[in-house]
């Protein structure tokens, strides 16, 4: 049997409503505008600040690098934009983004939705060659771009109109402020929202998931944010992680559902955001992991007072437990570990009871989502077994956008579960633990190791910040482990961390190899590039 705990969570999602402030009569020229708002623009992301522009059309959409944006305000420039965009010819299909995180990503969706367009969200971190693998496959009518990819973009193809969004001085092309200066009228559009997201990209070329957001899933997705994030009327939420990943795109969505105010920066730094936290009485952040740390490591500089947080929520990344416990101790209880991918979409929500008794938790089903873990055989492990984990939900994932003339091979399905690529357990009161990759298994002796195992144990050596082992070729073992520390106040000794591990795990789960590294290779989220570190480990002379 799957896992599931819907009917706690509808309940504890029904009480969060009723306190949220969501449900209140409106006069009736708010209710006409909020129709209106509706009959244009269907069930997308353009309609919920259509609606809190009829209810709410002074209150503050984004604070970002330029100042302050109003919900009235960007209600008139998505209706001027894509007005002016409907006018210059042939139906749009589809609208790209390629922007860091401010006002006008978000024009860029929601004007992308206003017209019934697929939006693809394009990850900024891309290098020239990957941009134009990605536009290619994509082939969007209408690419809004930051003034910094403009480089990159020199061979785009006729069909497709480039916009600039965030511009520098001095720079030439169509805008979307010259786009709303042009104004026109776009025809209504009754469908729901297609959006595509990409991949992480971590072990090749990102690859695209779309998605045709039905009533349903949203339904559920919002029920469980409001029943574990307490999301409420007017809420301020603080988005650092880019918008372009689910992460902080959920957020992003949520924040509009709930008629609330984005705080967003260019680029991240954990000092700005702790003083966003205190300058606008923040309720919500989200962070990835590396974020939570940086946050812990800058308060005692900033002391920001942070009493306005009701939930800061993470995800996207392996979190380690002394993280976890170290933001409980300087913030209090209000961590979220939310555990999805892509694919699958939310799939878990650790709540902070759940982090506290369990640190290493990515805690239980969202409404609308079950869980299965497998074995090989897939028949279904017991609880504390380790195993595959399979998940059925909501967010239905129906394969990666195509390829030219090849299509990325899809998740394994099991009697309409969908293979998340992660091995995990379940505890007896149903909360998931991820153990690892499939992929980043590691065969040693003939022995297998999941390397977050060991991670877990170098990660409670004093003198170990944060860790990463992986698996280097080695002639007579296949693969031996090696393990790359980053130190605390001290840099560790290869003997002192295999005895640190010989504590708790077996021999043959001990690195033979360490390197001590100032930091790791990420992406823009903060992932962890294992891919790059095998390289390494393989480059370097055996021994230390």
């Amino acid at each position: 049997m799957g896992i599931s705990s819907d009917l706690g969570r509808w309940r504890d999602a029904a009480v969060a409503a009723a306190r949220s402030g969501l449900v209140r009569p409106v006069s009736p020229r708010a209710a006409a505008g909020m129709a209106a708002g509706l009959w244009r623009g269907g069930l997308t992301p353009s309609t919920l600040v259509a609606v809190t522009a009829a209810r709410h059309g002074s209150r503050v959409l984004v604070h970002d690098d330029l100042g302050a944006s109003t919900y009235a305000e960007a209600a008139e420039r998505v209706e001027r934009v894509a007005g002016a965009l409907h006018a210059r010819g042939p139906r749009v299909r589809q609208v790209a983004v390629l922007c860091r995180n401010h006002r006008y990503f978000l024009e860029g969706v929601l004007v992308g939705s206003r017209l019934g367009a697929e939006v693809v969200l394009v990850n900024t971190e891309l290098t020239p060659d990957q941009l134009a693998k990605v536009l290619a496959r994509h082939a969007p009518d209408v690419l809004v771009h930051d003034d910094e990819y403009g480089p990159a973009l020199a061979d785009l193809p006729d069909h497709v109109l480039a916009v600039r969004a965030w511009t520098e001085p001095g720079s030439e092309g169509l805008s979307l402020d010259d786009l709303a200066a042009e104004g026109g009228r776009a025809p209504a559009r009754h469908g729901a929202a297609k959006v595509t997201l990409l991949t992480s990209g971590t072990t090749g070329l990102a690859k695209g998931v779309s998605r045709q957001v039905a009533p349903v899933a949203v339904v559920q997705s919002a029920a469980t944010g409001l029943g574990v994030l307490q999301l409420r009327d007017g809420d301020v939420a603080v988005v650092p992680p880019p918008f372009f990943h689910a992460l902080g795109f959920a957020v992003l969505l949520g924040t509009l559902g709930v008629g609330g105010t984005l705080v967003a920066h260019r680029r991240f730094d954990a000092e700005q955001t702790l003083q966003d936290v205190a300058q606008h009485r923040a309720s919500l952040v989200v962070a990835v992991p590396l974020m939570v740390q940086r946050m812990v490591d800058a308060q005692p500089t900033v002391k920001a007072r942070t009493e306005s947080l009701r939930v800061v929520l993470t995800g996207a990344s392996a979190i380690s437990p002394r993280t976890v416990t170290a933001f409980l101790e300087t913030f209090g209880p209000v961590l979220v570990n939310v555990y999805g991918a892509t694919e699958t979409g939310i799939v878990t929500m650790a709540s902070p009871r759940d982090l506290a008794e369990a640190p290493d938790t990515v805690g239980q089903p969202a409404i609308g989502v079950t869980i299965r873990i497998l074995r090989d055989d897939r028949t279904q492990a017991a609880p504390g077994e380790r195993g595959t984990i399979f998940v059925r939900g909501g967010m239905v994932f129906d394969g990666y956008t195509p390829d030219g003339d090849h299509t990325p091979e899809g998740k394994e399905v099991v009697d309409g579960f969908v293979s998340s690529g992660d091995v995990g357990h379940l505890d007896e009161r149903g909360r998931l633990y991820v153990d690892g990759r499939d992929d980043d298994m590691v065969v040693t002796g003939g022995e297998n190791v999941f390397p977050q195992e060991v991670e877990r144990v170098l990660e409670q050596h004093p003198d170990v910040a944060e860790a990463i082992v992986v698996g280097a070729a080695h002639d007579e073992l296949g693969h031996e482990l090696v393990a790359f520390v980053r130190p605390g106040t001290r840099e560790p000794t290869l003997d002192e961390l295999r005895a640190h591990v010989r504590g708790s795990l077996e021999r043959y789960k001990a690195p033979r190899r360490v390197e001590v590294l100032e930091d790791f290779p990420r992406n823009g989220t903060g992932k962890i590039l294992r891919k790059e570190l095998v390289e390494r480990a393989e480059q370097e002379e055996p021994g230390r």
